[in-house]
């Protein structure tokens, strides 16, 4: 009976220790969880700018696409200029992207600083004049604004081991990005698509990754990023693009206009007749791409003298942009072909129905023409 009684009080202690330790672990647990929920939350609001300017920006209605405009800088010539703007507008209900891409060499006049390009505003008055700028030359409502710095994206790299690209993209290590963004020769939309390939995959990497890895990514990439948008509504449009590819759920086309040069350099003049058009296409007004933003190439594949230049003069008066007309590689393309040089094909789907008995086909590559049309031997055939 003693016995019995020693044996009921040990087990007691066995268990009230227990608790204890449990409760210690619990303890230790919720301790760690909110230091690492301050931590990360600490990050998140590192990347977010909030100077008084940015509170005195339109707030997006709900169920209406969200205006931000996206551009990267640089400082490797001592004077922070813009390397790409493109005005991005999104809808969080549909999951897609409506973008214009504007050329850094457009033209604007800035007050107090006359006419100038547009990449030198930053230098000026950083991202509240580029917002300005931007909102005076498009007459849109801008919401947000995300500055990526250009000089940190081989660091960046590294930082998340890596990235995944294209493969006519070739890239050893971060040391070589910037090489590979300022090759000279490359057209602006090559340019943009090299940007675009090397931010998504960094965007990617971080995305993927679970909450410590995400922590872990988002505190070395700080130097990166900055940006209006609260971190909460960052994090939930992140998660919620998780599965969602860019080819699939964005179309981008360029400011309309042309390029003159003069003796002090290059100089992009907007078509301000197409702005409404443009910025209309841009918040679902118009659910087609406008025909003046399909860039066409005209290539004879046939050998018919002359049959380049002739379709080329119908695609124009049917109010497509012909950029140029050439030769194609051969003279013996029996057929008639309409080439998509991007994912969306809806802009040679509009081509291809002007051309008698043409293939429609998609071979994406970096080009500053959306369509190339090769003309065939069955063209005149067809007509």
């Amino acid at each position: 009976m003693g016995q019995g009684q020693f044996y009921t009080v040990k087990t007691k202690r066995r268990k009230i220790k227990t608790g204890r330790l449990l409760f210690l672990l619990v303890l230790c647990l919720f301790i760690a969880t909110v230091l690492f929920s301050v931590r990360f939350i600490n990050v998140l609001n590192s990347l977010q700018d909030n100077s008084a300017w940015t509170t005195l920006l339109p707030v997006p209605k709900v169920g209406e696409r969200e205006h931000t405009i996206l551009y990267t800088v640089s400082d490797r010539d001592g004077d922070g200029q813009i390397t790409e703007l493109t005005l991005a507008a999104y809808h969080p209900q549909k999951k897609d992207v409506r973008a214009i891409h504007i050329p850094t060499n457009t033209l604007i006049d800035v007050e107090g600083h006359g006419f100038i390009h547009i990449d030198e505003v930053y230098s000026i008055g950083g991202p509240q004049l580029t917002m300005q700028s931007v909102t005076s030359l498009l007459d849109v409502p801008i919401h947000y604004f995300i500055e990526i710095n250009e000089d940190f994206l081989p660091s960046a790299i590294d930082r998340v081991n890596g990235v995944s690209l294209p493969s006519e993209i070739t890239l050893g290590n971060g040391s070589d990005l910037l090489s590979l963004l300022h090759e000279e020769g490359l057209t602006s939309s090559q340019s943009l698509e090299r940007r675009r390939h090397v931010l998504t995959a960094v965007s990617s990497s971080v995305i993927k990754s679970n909450a410590l890895q995400k922590l872990k990514y988002l505190h070395s990439l700080t130097p990166l990023v900055s940006t209006n948008i609260p971190w909460r509504k960052l994090l939930s449009t992140m998660e919620s693009l998780k599965n969602v590819q860019f080819k699939d759920s964005a179309r981008v086309i360029s400011l309309p206009g042309t390029e003159e040069i003069q003796t002090n350099g290059r100089y992009w003049l907007v078509d301000t007749d197409q702005i409404p058009l443009l910025t209309a296409w841009l918040d679902d007004d118009i659910t087609g791409m406008p025909r003046t933003q399909i860039t066409v190439e005209v290539l004879n594949g046939c050998g018919i003298k002359g049959i380049a230049t002739e379709v080329a003069d119908m695609l124009t008066a049917e109010g497509f942009k012909v950029l140029r007309i050439g030769n194609a590689d051969r003279y013996d393309y029996d057929v008639s072909r309409v080439i998509s040089r991007t994912d969306n094909v809806d802009g040679a789907k509009e081509v291809a129905v002007l051309i008698p008995g043409a293939q429609l086909l998609k071979e994406e590559m970096e080009s500053d023409a959306v369509v190339t049309v090769i003309v065939g031997k069955n063209y005149n055939q067809q007509e």
